[in-house]
C-alpha cells in the first residue's frame, strides 16, 4: 500500500532500529530524493522520534508521512519537516531514556517473589491476565489464538479473568469474533515512550501495572505471557502481594539473537528482564519439554515448572465450509489441495514446502497449494513458485481471522507443518498451535519430526513425519499422502481423535488451575 501511495516500485526499506547497527553508513552511502515514514499512523509507530535524525543523516529533498490506515500521504521539504518534528523528537528521546533508567532501577525489586500468604483462597477464582506489547503487533497468528483460547478455557471452568493489554490488535480480534473470548482492557503505551523497543516496553509496563494494580489486589493470582523487555507481571506481583504465573514460550534472548532481522538497541536488557521475570514467578508455565529442561539447566527448581503444551477446541473444526473457501479462491472442486497456515517465520519452513511442491505439482496435475497467512518468508516462498511457473497452481489467501481458519483447513486435503531446525543448532522449543488445529480438522498432516511435533504425531498413524530441513524427504511424504485417499482418511481420522482426547484447551487450563492450587497448598 505504501508503494502505491508513493508511486514507488523499488523503495529502500530501512528499519529505524538499524541506526544502532551501522545504519548511518547505509544512509550516507545513498542519495535520497525522498524519505517516507510509514505507519498507521506514522506518528504512533515505534521509533518515530528518530525520524528527524534519519532525515538529517539521509538529507532527502522531501519527507513524506504515509498513513496506511487512512491511505493518506503528507509531504514537506526537509527543513520544514525537521522544524515541525524536532520538538516532539527531543521530548520522546528524553522521556524514553528516563523510562529505561526507571525500569532498570526497579528490576531488583521485581526479581523478588512475594511471600506466600497463608489464608489464600484454595481455588483459583479471579485472575489478572497481562499481555504487554512491544513493537509491531498482529490480529492473527498462533500467539493470538493461544492467548484467547487459554482465557476462554479458564473462563469456562469458573475463573473470572480480567485481561489487560497494550496490544490494541488482539483486542480488535476478540471484538470481531462471533463468540468473543473476553473483553480486553486496553491501555495505551504513551507516544513519548516509543523511541526504541526497550523504552516502549518500559512504558507499557508502567501503564499496565497502574491500570491493573487495584484489580490485582482483589485477585488470586497474576498471569503474564512473557514478552521481551517486560517485567510487568513481576512488578505487579510484588506491589499486590499476589503470586505470578509466568507463561514462557521460549527465550526472547534466543529470538533476538537468531530471528530478528536487525539488531535491537539495549539488547542486554532483554536478558536482564527475562531473568527478573523468571526469578519473580511462583509458577512458570512452559509449552514444551525442551523449555522445561532448558529452564532447569538455568537453575530453576522443577517444582516451579508446569509443562503445558498448546491445545485446540476440536468442536470448532471439521464442521465444513471448505467448499465455500474453494469457490471464493477459484480452486477447483477436484483439486488435491495442500495447505499451509502460519505467520511465515524463519522456523516455519515455508520456502522448503515451496521447493517440495514444485516436484509434487509435476507428478500430480490436480495438486494445488493454498498458503494462508503473511510474514517475512512469504515473499521468498512465492518467488520459488513463480520461478517454477506455478502461479496458477498456488493460492495466496493472506491473513485470515481465527474464526475463519477452520473453513480454510476444511478446504484442504493435506496440511503441512514443514518446520526447519533452529539457528545455532538449538533444539526446537515450540508448541505449534497450528499442529493441533491441523489434527482437529481431520486432515492428513505432513510435518517435520522436530521437538514436540515428533512427540505428538505418530508416524503412519496420526501423521506423516519427515526429516526436518530435508526437501527430498518432505517431497516423499507429500507424494505418499497425495497418492492414497485411504491413507489420507486414516491419518485424518486418527489425528482428530487424538487431538480431541488428549490436546484440548480445557486440559491446558486445568493444568494452570492445578498449578495455582498446588502453590496454595504448599503455603498452608
Amino acid at each position: 500500500m505504501a508503494r502505491r501511495l508513493l508511486n514507488c516500485d523499488e523503495p529502500l526499506v530501512f528499519p529505524l532500529s538499524q541506526l544502532a547497527d551501522g545504519g548511518r553508513r547505509l544512509l550516507r552511502s545513498h542519495d535520497f530524493d525522498q524519505l517516507a515514514v510509514v505507519g498507521a499512523p506514522p506518528e504512533e509507530e515505534l521509533g518515530y522520534g528518530l525520524a528527524p535524525l534519519i532525515a538529517v543523516l539521509g538529507r532527502p529533498k522531501m519527507v513524506s508521512l504515509v498513513d496506511v490506515s487512512r491511505e493518506e500521504i503528507t509531504t514537506a521539504p526537509l527543513l520544514r519537516f525537521i522544524a515541525r518534528s524536532a520538538p516532539f523528537s527531543c521530548a520522546q528521546l528524553a522521556a524514553s531514556a528516563l523510562l529505561i533508567a526507571t525500569q532498570g532501577a526497579s528490576i531488583p525489586l521485581a526479581r523478588r517473589r512475594p511471600h506466600r500468604r497463608a489464608g489464600a483462597r484454595p481455588e483459583l477464582k479471579k485472575l489478572i491476565y497481562l499481555l504487554p506489547a512491544v513493537g509491531p503487533t498482529s490480529e492473527v497468528g498462533g500467539a493470538v489464538t493461544h492467548t484467547h483460547e487459554v482465557i476462554r478455557a479458564l473462563s469456562n471452568q469458573g475463573v473470572t479473568v480480567a485481561p489487560f493489554t497494550t496490544n490494541a490488535a488482539i483486542a480488535r480480534t476478540a471484538g470481531r469474533a462471533p463468540d468473543p473470548p473476553c473483553q480486553w482492557l486496553v491501555v495505551r503505551t504513551p507516544r513519548l515512550a516509543k523511541a526504541i523497543a526497550a523504552s516502549a516496553a518500559a512504558g507499557s509496563d508502567a501503564v499496565l501495572v497502574r491500570a491493573a494494580l487495584s484489580a490485582a489486589r482483589h485477585a488470586d493470582a497474576i498471569y503474564q505471557r512473557h514478552t521481551r523487555f517486560s517485567v510487568a507481571g513481576a512488578l505487579l506481583a510484588r506491589l499486590s502481594g499476589k503470586p505470578l504465573i509466568l507463561e514462557y514460550n521460549g527465550s526472547e534472548e534466543f529470538v533476538e539473537r537468531h530471528w530478528m532481522s536487525t539488531r535491537t538497541p539495549l539488547r542486554s536488557r532483554i536478558k536482564l528482564c527475562e531473568e527478573a521475570a523468571l526469578a519473580a514467578a511462583t509458577r512458570i508455565v512452559v509449552v514444551s519439554r525442551v523449555d522445561y529442561e532448558a529452564l532447569q539447566e538455568r537453575g530453576i527448581d522443577r517444582d516451579r515448572l508446569v509443562l503445558n503444551p498448546n491445545g485446540v477446541d476440536a468442536e470448532r473444526f471439521a464442521v465444513g465450509g471448505g467448499g465455500v473457501v474453494r469457490r471464493r479462491h477459484d480452486i477447483k472442486s477436484d483439486s488435491l489441495v495442500i495447505g499451509f497456515v502460519g505467520t511465515f517465520g524463519p522456523w516455519h519452513g515455508a520456502p522448503l514446502l515451496a521447493r517440495a511442491f514444485v516436484d509434487v505439482a509435476a507428478r500430480f496435475p490436480a495438486a494445488h497449494l493454498l498458503l494462508v497467512g503473511d510474514g517475512r518468508e512469504l515473499e521468498p516462498t512465492v518467488a520459488i513458485l513463480r520461478d517454477a511457473f506455478l502461479d496458477t497452481r498456488v493460492t495466496v489467501a493472506g491473513q485470515v481471522t481465527p474464526a475463519k481458519i477452520p473453513s480454510y483447513l476444511d478446504a484442504c486435503d493435506v496440511l503441512v507443518a514443514p518446520h526447519v531446525p533452529l539457528a545455532g543448532g538449538a533444539e526446537f522449543f515450540g508448541s505449534p498451535t497450528k499442529l493441533f488445529e491441523y489434527m482437529a480438522a481431520g486432515k492428513a498432516v505432513v510435518a517435520s519430526r522436530l521437538g514436540q511435533i515428533g512427540d505428538v504425531l505418530e508416524h503412519g498413524v496420526t501423521g506423516w513425519l519427515t526429516t526436518p530441513g530435508d526437501v527430498e524427504d518432505l517431497r516423499r511424504g507429500l507424494v505418499a499422502v497425495a497418492d492414497s485417499a485411504e491413507l489420507r482418511a486414516t491419518l485424518g481420522k486418527n489425528a482428530r481423535q487424538r487431538a480431541t482426547e488428549h490436546h484440548s484447551w480445557r486440559q491446558n487450563a486445568r493444568r494452570i488451575i492445578d498449578a495455582y492450587e498446588s502453590l496454595v497448598r504448599g503455603a498452608a
